[in-house]
């Protein structure tokens, strides 16, 4: 269940790296202009957890218990659920944007490149969030190489589309950073039709008539919102952090700004490998749940956890290694490498414990049980990582390396927090 989950996420992260890859070749503006733009998207698609995380458990557990009726009205109220929330919420960001990468501090270049790159991803974010379900639907109903395939099938595209509008090859316009986010749009779109189509197909373990039979009613929508809004607050209260912690390195220029997204998407690489272990393992141990069999929940849960701590030990040292390739491979500039290569190695000590971290809360959302990671993520986040960042970096005056050290220091002892609370097991006896 997890390692076609993790096999996707990989080809997502992947693509990632590329596209900040093309737009690094153009300078150190695009690159921050993405990572503004990212915080932004982040913070208004809170919806796609609520109603991703509630899904989860919903349509696992409705598979789990063998009611297909209820599984295909489950898998319906997600998806038109996504498309509603992403389209709302996406022309909530249209107004917002502009004021946005104004409080986060962006350079007049960097703030016309974060508008130009977020406009058409905020249009399209109903495509994005519902994606998204397509993958969790498939791993939901025993199903995850198929996701897998559609997750390769959109970032293929993606990969393909990306240097060509980016750069204008042969017939295609050159369009920088907007070719970039056309792209991705692109990728969203190609795999939401192509996952309903799956899901409608014959060999759709749950076959999803989405216009032959009744659309779902509110009573299938709102237990997936019940189960998934603490996910979702967590969300919210995390990317409200985030964009708080950009803003604060924004303070130390454009090039930081550049230097820190980059090391987002280096060790987001490694992170997406672990979600998409847990997303499996969460499926999984929902369908455990729900035929009761605790026992294997409980060892999915300790085996997830524990992979995920592994396997982020083995990233972090690649990374710690391998950092002045790395920074050579995003940027141009050979004057950012010193202190690039030093922030990239001071975040990459964490992962170790974000891996725990996320392991352990990939059993909460298995078993539809959110309210306890969001309780630890908001005191996470705003008693840990913003005081520790501002206090080593701007308050006490150690500049880039202070706040990448705050960052670093809190995020080690979120993964510790969350690590008692798996162990406390409670999420083990939580009825959806």
């Amino acid at each position: 269940m997890g390692l076609p989950s993790l096999t996707g996420f990989l080809v997502i992260s992947f693509n990632e790296l590329v596209s900040m890859f093309w737009l690094g070749r153009i300078g150190t503006a695009p690159v921050a202009a993405v990572t503004m733009s990212a915080t932004l998207i982040w913070l208004c698609s809170f919806a796609n957890v609520v109603i991703g995380a509630g899904s989860v458990a919903a349509i696992s557990r409705r598979f789990g218990e063998q009611d297909m009726g209820r599984t295909e009205l489950a898998i319906k109220a997600t998806f038109y659920l996504k498309f509603a929330a992403g389209t709302l919420f996406g022309l909530l960001g249209i107004l917002v944007m502009d004021w946005g990468f104004t409080f986060l501090g962006a350079a007049p270049d960097v703030h016309a490149l974060s508008l130009e790159y977020s406009v058409v991803q905020f249009v399209t974010m109903g495509f994005a969030m519902t994606s998204f379900s397509v993958y969790t639907a498939l791993r939901s109903i025993g199903k995850p190489r198929e996701a897998m395939v559609l997750q390769a099938l959109g970032t293929g595209f993606n990969l393909v589309l990306d240097p060509l509008l980016i750069f204008g090859v042969g017939p295609f316009p050159e369009l920088g950073v907007l070719g970039a986010s056309i792209a991705t749009s692109g990728s969203y779109i190609v795999v939401v039709v192509a996952g309903c189509a799956l899901l409608a197909g014959p060999r759709s373990p749950v076959r999803v008539r989405w216009f032959s039979r009744s659309l779902p009613k509110w009573s299938e929508m709102w237990p997936v919102i019940r189960i998934g809004a603490p996910a979702g607050l967590n969300q919210l209260s995390f990317a409200l952090a985030m964009s708080f912690a950009v803003k604060l390195i924004a303070h130390h220029g454009t090039d930081v700004v550049a230097i820190y997204g980059m090391g987002q998407k280096a060790i987001h690489f490694g992170v997406m490998m672990v979600v998409g272990l847990g997303l499996g393992t969460g499926a999984l141990i929902g369908q455990f749940l729900g035929s009761r069999a605790l026992d294997k929940a409980w060892v999915a849960g300790v085996l997830s956890t524990r992979l995920a701590f592994w396997m982020m030990v083995g990233y972090g040292s690649l990374i710690f290694v391998g950092a002045p390739f790395i920074v050579h491979f995003f940027f141009k500039d050979v004057t950012l490498y010193p202190l690039a290569t030093n922030l990239l190695r001071i975040m990459a000590l964490s992962l170790p414990l974000i891996g725990i971290h996320i392991g352990a809360e990939t059993a909460f959302e298995g078993a539809g049980q959110n309210t306890p990671p969001m309780i630890l993520s908001i005191i996470h986040s705003w008693v840990m990582v913003i005081p520790f960042m501002w206090l080593l970096g701007n308050f006490l005056g150690f500049g880039p390396y202070g706040l990448l050290w705050g960052w670093t220091a809190s995020h080690a002892a979120g993964g510790a927090a969350a690590l008692w609370l798996f162990r406390r097991g409670t999420w083990l006896k939580h009825e959806v």
